[in-house]
């Protein structure tokens, strides 16, 4: 009797279930990475002072040989340059990670897209919805279960305390469930941050803000997709990503903490805390968050809590437009890989009004590189498939199943309206790609 490793099996069986076209890995590009543009760009991001220094990774399919394309310094008045070992605060570009390895349980059966979340999480079984969400905490039962499938796309019905200061948000406040890791970003009155556990009890004690499955709302639920992993398994957050993801990719320097505090990044805010008013000279991100991201924090946020370098991230891109498989290594099956990376939105619900979302990222619907159907999420320039997500200090994803490149944006700063990184960086790839 032939022994089968469960690992093949499972990926012999997505291959199957992906149709015939799946059997092949994605053609390499036929022309070489360029980047002069990509280059010209950071350049002039430095030049003008819009931050101290960036990293740009571009990779292509087939075997690991990414392209740094790299400007200025970590901190402005530094002279540390800034490196692909640089070390930044990824914030919501954690998100495709945590979603990566969810889907990676969806593979071994663990889990399925459209399951109940209350299967493993019981104390989200009786939920309710908002009856009027500006007025109060007055609820209803709500439609339908949130499912795994729900927390991927952010239509769980959750939201985010940056989503607005309603009665829901200011609840969510008082019981410190708030983005990312950070305790030195609580304001006064905020309640201290939880652990992962503790926050989802938490949530399921209060009103969905939508019936889940009905809309896209930004929020929590990449963090409570991280509890969902501990319940599952019985370990750490941490432990989960360094089995599932960090570890087999060589993702060293990814974590909730910066391992080499010398190698993180000076962030900057342009923007006056409280206000939208845009400072002449940005405030260091580090007064504020004290040791935010330099030890190990309580509360191990999937949805905004981790640091790394653009070396790792490119590691992951790498392993996305390889739709799984990085190295001769299965990190996802490849049916599986091309799902994740799919439109995983219920039926008739978009993101942004035009947009698809898979496992933690946008996906583009239609090619956008003519200028129609620019919004204001930005990613004006996208191939029809191109799967991504950015992160609130600048950092961005993307890889283009289309254009068979990926590439990770590292930079820091936040709170800048005239940086307009979204639109640059799509005219950048595209005079790139094009030989233009």
């Amino acid at each position: 009797m032939v022994a089968f490793d469960r690992r093949q099996l499972l990926s012999a069986i997505a291959l199957a279930a992906a149709g015939p076209a799946a059997a092949q890995l994605p053609l390499r590009r036929q022309a070489p990475l360029r980047h002069d543009a990509v280059q010209s760009l950071i350049d002039a991001y430095v030049a003008k002072g819009a931050v101290p220094g960036a990293v740009v990774a571009l990779v292509e399919p087939g075997k690991h040989k990414p392209v740094f394309v790299s400007a200025g310094v970590t901190a402005f008045g530094g002279n540390e340059k800034a490196t692909p070992d640089t070390l930044w605060r990824i914030y919501s570009m954690s998100k495709p990670i945590t979603a990566m390895a969810i889907m990676q349980r969806v593979a071994t059966g663990e889990l399925k897209l459209d399951q109940p979340i209350a299967d493993i999480m019981p104390e989200f079984r009786d939920m309710k919805v908002l009856v009027g969400p500006d007025k109060g905490l007055e609820s209803r039962p709500a439609a339908r279960p949130i499912t795994v499938r729900h927390l991927l796309t952010h239509t769980a019905g959750f939201s985010y305390t940056i989503n607005g200061n309603g009665p829901l948000e200011k609840e969510y406040k008082r019981l410190g469930i708030q983005p990312g890791s950070v305790p030195a970003f609580l304001q006064p009155g905020d309640g201290a941050l939880p652990d992962l556990q503790v926050m989802a009890q938490s949530l399921a004690g209060l009103p969905l803000a939508l019936d889940p499955g009905t809309a896209w709302k930004y929020s929590i639920s990449l963090d409570v997709a991280g509890a969902l992993l501990e319940r599952l398994t019985g370990m750490s957050f941490d432990k989960v990503l360094e089995q599932q993801i960090l570890g087999p990719l060589g993702m060293k320097d990814t974590g909730f903490w910066a391992k080499d505090k010398t190698r993180l990044a000076a962030n900057y805010l342009w923007t006056a805390p409280g206000t939208t008013k845009v400072l002449e000279k940005p405030i260091p991100i580090s007064v504020l968050e004290k040791d935010g991201f330099t030890t190990r924090p309580r509360l191990l946020s999937g949805g905004g809590g981790m640091v790394g370098s653009a070396r790792d991230y490119a590691k992951f891109a790498q392993m996305v437009l390889n739709e799984g498989e990085y190295e001769g290594r299965t990190i996802l099956p490849r049916g599986t890989a091309r799902l994740a990376t799919s439109n995983l939105m219920p039926p008739g619900v978009f993101f942004d009004n035009q947009h698809g979302f898979g496992a933690g990222g946008r996906v583009t619907l239609f090619d956008t590189r003519q200028g129609a159907g620019l919004s204001r999420a930005g990613w004006a320039g996208s191939t029809a498939d191109a799967f991504g997500w950015g992160g609130a200090a600048g950092t961005l994803f993307m890889a283009d199943s289309v254009r068979q490149f990926g590439v990770v944006l590292m930079l820091q700063t936040m709170g800048d309206s005239r940086l307009q990184r979204d639109a640059d960086l799509a005219s950048a790839l595209a005079r790139d790609a094009d030989g233009r």
